[in-house]
């Protein structure tokens, strides 16, 4: 077994693969406890990995940067002396990087394309009944530990000045009680749940554990005006208006984090929050679903026609997308049960 001094990990996009290749930085760490583990990502979310404990730096790289801004990155990142580099991303960019770290020893994951396709396609699963992202991301590392190796949860780190600063500007809204938040929006509008239906779960909450509900997604998440528009209850509305880290720590503070399959779901549980998402076209092959023990997946399991796409990304081809108008309020209330009586 190699005994490396200084780790690099690549992994350029997005939140939610960033925050699951946190698992494979801990597993580095329980396997080699002195070694030194850098990251690299794309500059937008290198704030993600802010003071993470098992974390020396953050390299942050341009989404702009071209095939030679790529290779003298590579020919930099052999200057630091790394004796490992493990690409969790294995894309053209990560492979001109890598490439140009000739005296790195590098491994890279492998993309299951094949067996999504034929998933998407023709609906035959060939995954494992223990795939998920977190075991497909850990993966490489079986190429360099003999011995039994030992798969780290996520984590993320929220600082108390952080945590303060979102609890003041919660309370500046008027809440002064235990709140949850909810993440409705998606980069695909197949991944969306109702906006009526989300106001429905948000009155109930309200009305049922004296919960107050708290909105945060992108500028562009139009569905957040829907949906405080829909209900009845007093909604904070906080869309567009924090950052990255601010969101985070909001979340962190949170009952519990409800949505779909998106990156506060899975920061949500690198945060220990429970979280509960709502899975249409995605699915465990693809990479979604939830790890915690008090999480909770609300999914229509018995569709033929899911998943129909790694991200969402493709049209449904049915007169509705009953992977989503399938999931009732009742089933999201249910799962909100299970998570607050714990």
């Amino acid at each position: 077994m190699i005994q490396p001094r200084a780790i690099l990990v690549l992994r350029f996009s997005s939140i939610g693969d960033i925050i699951q290749t946190t698992s494979v930085v801990g597993s580095l760490k329980c396997s080699f406890p002195d070694a030194s583990i850098d990251f690299m990502t794309l500059s937008k979310y290198a704030p993600l990995l802010e003071g993470h404990p098992h974390i020396n730096k953050v390299h942050a790289l341009d989404i702009n940067a071209r095939y030679m801004s790529l290779k003298r990155v590579g020919f930099e990142m052999e200057t630091m002396g790394y004796d490992l580099a493990i690409d969790l991303h294995n894309t053209t960019r990560s492979r001109i990087i890598r490439k140009a770290m000739v005296k790195t020893k590098t491994v890279s994951i492998n993309k299951p394309r094949w067996a999504r396709f034929k998933l998407f396609a023709f609906h035959w699963n060939e995954f494992s009944d223990n795939f998920s992202v977190r075991t497909w991301l850990n993966e490489p590392l079986k190429s360099f530990l003999k011995n039994d190796m030992i798969q780290s949860k996520t984590e993320l780190f929220i600082s108390n000045t952080e945590k303060f600063n979102a609890r003041s500007l919660i309370e500046s809204k008027g809440i002064n009680n235990s709140y949850f938040v909810i993440a409705p929006g998606a980069a695909w509008a197949q991944k969306r749940w109702l906006a009526d239906r989300y106001a429905a779960v948000i009155n109930q909450c309200v009305r049922d554990y004296g919960l107050s509900p708290v909105l945060i997604g992108g500028s562009q998440d139009a569905i957040c005006d829907l949906i405080k528009n829909t209900t009845s209850s007093k909604v904070v509305d906080l869309h567009g208006k924090t950052n990255l880290r601010e969101s985070l720590a909001i979340v962190s503070q949170a009952k519990f984090v409800l949505g779909s399959d998106t990156g506060f779901i899975h920061a949500g549980e690198a945060l220990n929050v429970p979280a509960i998402t709502l899975l249409g076209p995605t699915s465990r092959q693809t990479g979604a679903g939830i790890f915690n023990k008090v999480s909770q997946v609300v999914e229509q399991s018995e569709l033929w026609c899911r998943p129909c796409s790694q991200n969402g990304s493709i049209p449904c081809y049915r007169k509705e997308q009953y992977c989503m108008t399938g999931i009732r309020t009742e089933d999201v209330i249910d799962a909100v049960g299970r998570v607050v009586s714990v």
